[in-house]
């Protein structure tokens, strides 16, 4: 039978430094995962205005689009989507076996082209915003 031993609150909340780049991917995929099943519904939430008069519809679809922070929400959309999407074709390939051995540079990579696209859709989701 195993022991557990109880190494207190404050050493347990210095183990995120030991996390490697595998734990991170792991954490951050979760987290975008419950974000976009957020966002799902909220989704679903602002759709069904359009079934109750059209005009309400645009008048809402208008005003969020007028607000700056709704813009903003949406750049970190784009950036939760698709580093869900490229971590979650990362973690296709490890499950067949390809790049098991680089699983950490691909990680990072998935980071870097993750700040590739968002940084070049700024100027796309900005425009017009001030």
């Amino acid at each position: 039978m195993s022991q557990s031993y109880n190494r207190g609150l404050i050493e347990d909340f210095g183990r995120w430094r030991e996390f490697s780049a595998g734990m991170w991917a792991w954490i951050f995929h979760k987290f975008t995962g419950w974000v976009l099943i957020g966002y799902l519904f909220t989704h679903i939430a602002v759709l069904s205005t359009a079934t109750a008069n059209p005009d309400t519809y645009t008048a809402t679809i208008r005003g969020l689009e007028g607000l700056t922070i709704v813009r903003i929400g949406e750049v970190g959309l784009l950036a939760v989507a698709v580093f869900h999407i490229l971590n979650g074709v990362r973690l296709l390939f490890v499950d067949l076996g390809v790049g098991l051995e680089s699983q950490d540079k691909s990680f990072y990579a998935s980071l870097i082209v993750t700040a590739v696209i968002v940084l070049a859709s700024v100027p796309t989701f900005m425009e017009g915003a001030f």
